[in-house]
């Protein structure tokens, strides 16, 4: 029992502090960031706008779409909307330089928060070299597919959005998509360094 005291006394002055006595520390993503990125982006006007577009003309117009909302996103995260997740995330690549996955794997939750607050996801790895996101709902993907636009052009909205997340964070990545919505019953994304 003294060890483990003493112990922890030698590494308190590494250790971050969790805590700052009579300060509200959100660990959650404010309202207020989906409302501002629900309130520039419309999913079911983009996916409107691409009938009568070929798969290769939306894909591209996607990307554009992923790459401005990944940027409003990141925009909000680390300013207006900085909660102590994005604080702690920060100080933890600092101290130990490892940017990978936190850093970016913040960014694209909060953007898929963000833009699709309904979409049902999971991130069901997460280790220093692989990322792997499963989405089994996408607001996107059902957009297009009610607008009639056929194929899977939204992949070009979330690898141009994981992409602008590893621009920002110096993240060099790759991105595979083993599996997708229409044969699979979900997109996964499988992001590595």
């Amino acid at each position: 029992m003294t060890t483990g005291w003493k112990y922890g006394k030698v590494l308190k002055e590494k250790l971050l502090t969790l805590e700052e006595p009579g300060k509200a520390l959100l660990f959650d993503a404010d309202k207020g960031l989906v409302e501002e990125v629900t309130q520039k982006f419309d999913v079911g006007a983009a996916a409107k706008s691409l009938q009568g577009k070929d798969e290769k003309e939306a894909y591209k117009a996607l990307e554009e779409l992923g790459k401005k909302v990944m940027k409003l996103t990141i925009e909000l995260a680390d300013t207006k909307y900085l909660d102590r997740t994005g604080e702690m995330v920060e100080n933890v690549y600092k101290q130990t330089g490892i940017s990978f996955p936190h850093r970016l794997g913040r960014y694209v939750e909060l953007s898929i928060f963000g833009l699709r607050p309904t979409d049902r996801w999971n991130i069901s790895r997460a280790t220093t070299k692989e990322l792997v996101l499963q989405v089994s709902a996408c607001a996107i993907n059902k957009a297009l597919e009610e607008s009639g636009i056929k194929g899977l052009p939204c992949k070009g909205f979330c690898c141009a959005s994981f992409e602008a997340a590893a621009e920002k964070t110096g993240d060099r990545i790759s991105i595979e998509m083993p599996k997708t919505l229409p044969q699979n019953g979900m997109c996964e994304f499988c992001i590595s360094v």
